[in-house]
Parts: structure tokens; C-alpha cells; sequence
């Protein structure tokens, strides 16, 4: 089985999700890449920018059927 990871940016409303290219191994694996992409796409944003606007990051992993 398979996992790929789908992250949501939502300030007021959530934004379309996007797919994550690389699939994973592991539901562990997805979900540390969850966490890191997260944090950095925030550090990218920057504080004033989060703060102001309210900005969080959502992650889920989905489990895929091998092809």
C-alpha cells in the first residue's frame, strides 16, 4: 500500500488542496512529510503575514491502492 499527502492552506476559507508528487511508503512516512512541509510553507509566509491573516496549514495522508 501506498500514501500520498494532501495539504490545504486556509486563512478565512481553506484553499483548493494540493497533492503532494511523492507518494509514500509509510502512513509514518506521509505523515512526517505532512508536518515538515507545513512548517515550512508557514516559515515562508512569515509572522506578519500568519498573524494577520490567520493562516494554518491542514495535512491528511490517504492510503492508495498500488498500480
Amino acid at each position: 500500500m501506498k500514501f500520498i499527502l494532501i495539504l490545504v492552506i486556509c486563512n478565512a476559507t481553506c484553499g483548493p488542496q494540493f497533492e503532494w508528487p511523492q507518494k509514500f511508503d509509510s502512513f509514518y512516512d506521509c505523515a512526517r512529510m505532512g508536518y515538515k512541509a507545513a512548517e515550512l510553507r508557514i516559515a515562508e509566509f512569515g509572522q506578519t503575514y500568519v498573524d494577520k491573516n490567520r493562516t494554518s496549514i491542514l495535512f491528511s495522508c490517504k492510503e492508495i491502492a498500488e498500480t
